[in-house]
Parts: structure tokens; sequence; C-alpha cells
């Protein structure tokens, strides 16, 4: 806009009567700015909100639908460096003797280091098998059976060491030729007698050519199985893992026992098994034992993040009434102390959830869930068989454990979470795993994708981006409007002044006229 000469002519000041015209008018694009403002205001509001409900799903509510947390036993080794003990409900208190006889291990097999090839070349994964010497001919065949699957190869003029160690793989076995040792490693993928392997011939196949030998499986009838091949190779026969746990022999394929709701994971052999006289064995102790107060205070940390995150909802949705105050201008702010505007600004903020759809229902699933009963055994139970649940109408639904001491209004009653704990813990673990287990369905339903949010968002995160840009496309629009006003009144104004300024001179012409013919 070009330089506005002011009221030349009237002497009136036509700069301020502008200003004062579209004050009015700007009323309109103040009142935009309020909305965008108001709406990014709640959209920081709904994110800190969002991120809390996030931590609580992933976190203390997560935790509490898995039967895995509420795993009541204590446990201990007295050598964890030969076994390590876990323990579900299931497992008897008390101390568990175990030796370990044996440790479970995989077949492996070392082929003997080779030269080179006929042709005195490098022996290397492309090398035919015709150059180390033997006979294409369909009759001469290499089969490897590794219990689950046999794969044959015939000899021909393609065959090479590659195609070797693929069909050894093809079997499934670990397999490679290495290069710079000039030698075959194979073993089985998993320990335990029924995955020994075995390597058979036909023809006039020599696989002391390739540093191999055949390898014969033998079942001994027992269970186990003898594994035996020639000088070429070095051979480790597989094994299961052999244990004496209180007085009886337990076999595993891997290092990992499991018996009577213990789980124990062996790492060493103990010592003195080998002789006949036992008196003298290594004996390992196992200790079993209720651990019902981590789980109690597990229980207690869900019910307080549950009562944190409530209370902070219940607070932002009951919040009072902020009728009357609106974003304030900078005129405005200028005219007030940085405490003042902090508060009328808080009185704002404070009250943009209030009485919220998406809260409400967010509320209402968390409550709802929480109150409904499981049925275990034929019997019904609910968070108030374990003396769990609200106290006082007026809290909105926070939740208190009768007997928990530091809950100064409900420590002084029976502790029924700690005695069902302590006398029937699966029984409390089916209930939290149900109920937190709905909370986490309707959450998740809560937060997943729709035209108006985003996934993993509680509230209408897109709805609100999309009203924020069509509120700044309007005050685009109406700041345009203003715009060509405020030139429409200057217009004006100028109009006026060019037209007195005509006036003016055409009243001196005529004036000066009548002064002459007076004379």
């Amino acid at each position: 806009m070009g330089i506005k000469l002011s009221g030349l002519t009237s002497g009136m000041d036509t700069e301020s009567m502008v200003t004062e015209l579209m004050k009015a008018q700007r009323m309109k694009s103040t009142k935009i700015e309020n909305k965008i403002t108001k709406v990014g205001w709640t959209q920081d509001k709904w994110k800190d909100l969002n991120t809390k409900l996030y931590s609580f799903y992933t976190g203390p509510l997560s935790k509490m639908r898995m039967q895995g947390s509420f795993n009541t036993k204590k446990v201990s080794s007295s050598d964890e460096s030969k076994a390590e003990i876990s323990a579900n409900t299931a497992a008897p208190d008390g101390t568990h003797l175990l030796k370990i006889k044996q440790l479970a291990s995989a077949q492996f097999v070392t082929g003997k280091q080779l030269g080179t090839d006929l042709n005195s070349n490098t022996i290397t994964s492309k090398t035919k098998l015709t150059d180390l010497g033997f006979v294409a001919d369909e009759n001469n065949k290499i089969s490897i059976d590794a219990g689950k699957k046999v794969i044959t190869i015939g000899i021909s003029e393609t065959t090479t060491v590659g195609s070797i160690t693929n069909a050894l793989k093809d079997a499934g076995l670990n397999a490679s030729y290495d290069t710079s040792q000039k030698r075959f490693f194979i073993s089985s993928k998993e320990s335990g007698y029924t995955n020994a392997f075995s390597i058979s011939t036909a023809g006039t196949v020599d696989l002391s050519k390739l540093g191999l030998s055949t390898i014969t499986k033998t079942n001994n009838g027992d269970g186990t199985v003898s594994v035996t091949g020639d000088s070429n190779i070095k051979l480790v026969a597989p094994a299961d893992a052999k244990a004496i746990y209180n007085g009886a022999e337990l076999t595993s394929t891997t290092n990992t026992l499991t018996a009577n709701g213990v789980t124990i994971n062996l790492k060493g052999v103990t010592k003195g098994l080998d002789t006949a006289d036992t008196s003298d064995d290594e004996t390992i102790s196992l200790s079993v034992s209720n651990n019902t107060k981590e789980i109690y205070d597990m229980i207690k940390g869900f019910v307080k993040s549950y009562n944190e995150l409530t209370t902070g909802m219940s607070e932002a949705y009951y919040a009072d009434s902020s009728k009357g105050f609106e974003p304030l201008t900078e005129d405005e702010k200028s005219s007030m102390t940085d405490d003042q505007i902090t508060k009328w600004e808080d009185k704002i903020k404070n009250s943009l959830l209030r009485r919220d759809n998406t809260l409400s229902s967010l509320l209402d699933n968390m409550r709802s869930s929480l109150s409904e009963s499981v049925e275990v055994n034929g019997k019904k139970y609910s968070l108030s068989s374990f003396g769990i649940g609200s106290e006082n109408y007026s809290e909105k639904g926070l939740l208190h454990i009768k007997g928990d001491a530091d809950d100064s209004l409900v420590s002084g009653f029976e502790d029924k979470l700690m005695k069902a704990l302590t006398e029937d813990p699966d029984t409390v673990m089916k209930v939290f795993n149900e109920l937190a287990g709905d909370l986490y369905e309707k959450m998740t339903d809560n937060m997943s994708s729709t035209t108006l949010r985003s996934a993993l968002t509680f509230y209408n995160d897109k709805e609100m981006t999309k009203t924020v840009t069509n509120y700044k496309s309007d005050l685009k629009k109406m700041e345009d409007r203003l715009k060509d006003m405020e030139n429409r009144y200057y217009k004006q104004f100028s109009a006026m002044e060019s037209a007195m300024t005509k006036m003016n001179s055409e009243s001196s012409s005529l004036a000066s006229m009548l002064g002459t013919n007076s004379n």
C-alpha cells in the first residue's frame, strides 16, 4: 500500500478514522484466530493425554493381562553355573534335588583336510567331483538321512563340491566347505539322539576323496543312537540331556528340562556320577517358594497407574467452564502481568476437554471393564472379591486395595488380596488376566486408524488438523477481504479530499473573478 497523506484538504485525521472503522471489522478475524489458538491448545492437551494413555496401555495394562506376570514362585539354584531354574504356579514349594549326568549335544562332523584336485588346483565349492577322482555314473550316489528328510544326489559330470554342500543343507543340516581350512564342517541343527544323521553311498563312491566317510546310525534299543564313521573324519555323536531329578532320571533332546512345574536350564555335568558309589555324588539344590509380595506390588502398581490416569481424565472432563474467556490479543497482553496472562490462559486450557465425548467414552470403557465379573471354576469373581474397589462416590471411580498399609483410607481393613494370592494365586491371575485383557481390547479399538484419527491415537487428530487447516483458509480469506475494505475506505476518503480540493479551487477562482469585477 502506498503512502497515505491524511486530510491535507479536509484537515481530518483520515488514517485514525479508517483504523477505528476497521476495528469492528477486524473482530471477525480475531474470532477465527481464537478458534485456531483453541484447537492448537486442544491438540496439545490431547497429545499429552494420548502419551499417558498409550504408556498405560503398553505398560501396566499389558503386563496385567499376561499369565507370566503372575509367576508367584521365587526360585534359586545352589549352583547356577550348572543349573538355572524357573517355576510356574504349579511347582510345589520346597527343595528339589538335581544331579546332571549328561548334557544334550548335536552331532558334528569335521572332515579331513584336503589337498588339491587332480589338476593341482585348490579345491573350492566350484570344483567338480570328477576332478577329485569320482566317476560320473548314474549308479554312483550319495545319500544323506537326517531323520526327517532323506536327500540322494547322483554323481555326474556337473556335480561339484558345492552340490554336496547344498544336498546336506537340503536334508536339514548345517553344512559348509571351508576353503581356508580345506575341509567340510557338518552338524545337525538340533541336539539329541532323534536328530542324528547318517551318510551312505552306492556304486563306487569313495567319500575319502572329499575328506569324509560313510556315517552309520544305529538304534541301541534303549532310546539312544550310536553313530560311527572312519578315520577320515572327526565325529561327535549326538546326545540327549540326562538328569536325576528328585531321584528319577529324566531326559530331553535339549538342555532344558521341564517337569513338575519346574523348568531347568542345564549348563554343566555334576561330579561323581561316573562311579558306582553315589555317596559322593554332587547334588544341586533347587529351591522353590511363594513370592506373593512381588505380585501384590505389581497389582498395587497397576491400581496406582489406573488411578493417576483416570484422575487426570476426570479433572479434564469435569473442569469448570471458561465461558467468557477467549485467547488474549497482543494489545490485551500488553496491559497485563505475566502471572495474569498465565492464569487467564490456563483457565481456558483446563476447560478444553470439558464434557468431551471421546474422553467420556474412554473413561466409561476403563471403569466398566474393571467392574465386570469373571467366572473361574463355576464361581464368579470381580475385583471386589479381592478387596479392590471404590470407597467414595466423589472420587469418581478411583480404586483402593483394602488392607494396603500405604492407603490410610482402607489400611485398617482385612487384606483380601494378599490372602487370595497366598491361598489361590491361579484364580487371582485368571481374573486379572481376563479383566485386563478386555480393557486392552477396548483400548486397541479406541486407537485404531479411521478417517478421523491416526493409528495408536485415542483422539481425532486427523479431524483436528483438518479443522485448523480450514480455519487458516478462512482467516486468509478474511484478511484479504479486510485489506480490500481498508483500501476502499482510503479510496473513499481520497476521493472526498480530491472533491474538496477541486471545490476549494473553484471557489478561489470564483472569488478572484468577483474581486476583479468589483474593481
